[in-house]
């Protein structure tokens, strides 16, 4: 048996702060793809300070000698917020596996950009460090996204879908062939944006969305993006959020309350029509014996997750624990870093469009 002590990291678009989990994968020995148990020890997050909130959202601007300076610069940032984690918990990590923070994301382009060096992070901690996951599965042709089905895959196969409510809101539909997943739409990335006009970083609970009401003429105008009718494989980048979606709910002419509902209903309303194509594409017959499974920092949102409920009927929506809730995209990344370190593919070509499956991830020695 293989066992890897492994630490994920994720840095979501959302920009709250950098997401750790420290996560045990153990591997059969004889075949090295059938993951035999898995544990989530410690999750924790380490905010961005103002500062860097606005480095990260400004790095889209910067030229190119400024954005690598800043990638090497945010390498060495997660490489010391690990070692504290490290020496916080006693760990004994065999590597790490790393997301990065988006910049960039065109898969038409084939291209994609994570920042956070890896190398800079190995060269602070003195261990292996695997990161850029998604480039490969782009060279193939792929959307290099989501990476998310993979934890759904591995971790949570007893569900019918899974859901997770990032900056982005993306699914995996679990078919009898494979699993089909892709973004949705904006999701916390545009509800926190909104926030920060009240000088709040989010909306507890959806408790100031629950008090709005529907804008019919915004809620229109979000539902006719031509993003939302394409058909997958499909992904999107923070590029789109912040130039297609937010930008329509940024109108004051409305109360922020009810700007909050609207997008609440239809992030829901998106979530559910999705749903309902993958089930008539692949003739799948849904029932309320089949479970969706919702992660991410949106499952904290009670308002969103009750519009969601109602609209993914007749399947039984279930939040994640708050653990996984908050840390299933580190623990992702950890999975991805152990497959990778047993050679075995970590994006699912079924999910991207890729030509074949990958072994994705660059690797630096410490």
């Amino acid at each position: 048996m293989a066992v890897y002590q492994v630490i994920g990291l994720m840095s979501g678009s959302s920009l709250d702060g950098i997401d750790l989990a420290w996560c045990t994968f153990a591997f059969s020995s004889t075949d090295p793809q059938q993951l035999l148990r898995w544990e989530m020890h410690k999750g924790a997050t380490i905010p961005y300070d103002t500062s860097w909130q606005e480095r990260l959202r400004g790095a889209p601007t910067l030229n190119g000698r400024e954005l690598w300076l800043l990638h090497t610069e945010l390498g060495m940032l997660y490489g010391k917020a690990i070692q504290q984690f490290i020496d916080e918990h006693h760990i004994k990590a065999d590597f790490v596996a790393s997301h990065g923070h988006t910049v960039f994301h065109f898969p038409d382009q084939h291209t994609t950009t994570q920042i956070g060096d890896g190398a800079a992070m190995a060269g602070v901690l003195g261990l292996p460090v695997i990161d850029q996951f998604r480039t490969q599965d782009m060279a193939l042709g792929g959307q290099g996204a989501p990476l998310a089905p993979l934890a759904d895959q591995y971790l949570f196969s007893d569900y019918f879908a899974c859901l997770n409510l990032g900056g982005i809101a993306n699914i995996s539909v679990q078919t009898p062939d494979d699993y089909i997943a892709f973004d949705i739409t904006g999701a916390n990335q545009v509800l926190d944006a909104l926030m920060k006009e009240v000088g709040e970083a989010y909306d507890e609970n959806g408790q100031r969305a629950r008090s709005g009401k529907v804008i019919p003429d915004l809620f229109q105008q979000a539902n006719a993006l031509p993003f939302l009718k394409q058909a997958p494989p499909k992904s999107l980048g923070n590029d789109w959020v912040q130039e297609r979606l937010l930008p329509l709910f940024q109108d004051q002419r409305w109360s922020l309350a009810d700007r909050l509902h609207t997008l609440c209903v239809h992030v829901a309303e998106e979530i559910g029509r999705s749903v309902e194509m993958v089930a008539m594409q692949q003739k799948l017959s849904l029932s309320d014996q089949q479970r969706i499974l919702v992660a991410g920092g949106g499952g904290f949102n009670s308002f969103l997750c009750e519009q969601i409920a109602q609209a993914v009927q007749p399947l039984q929506l279930e939040v994640a624990t708050p653990e996984i809730t908050a840390f299933k995209e580190a623990v992702l990344m950890g999975l991805a870093g152990a497959l990778r370190w047993q050679k075995q593919p970590n994006v699912l070509p079924s999910v991207t469009g890729a030509s074949r499956a990958v072994v994705g991830g660059a690797v630096h020695w410490g």
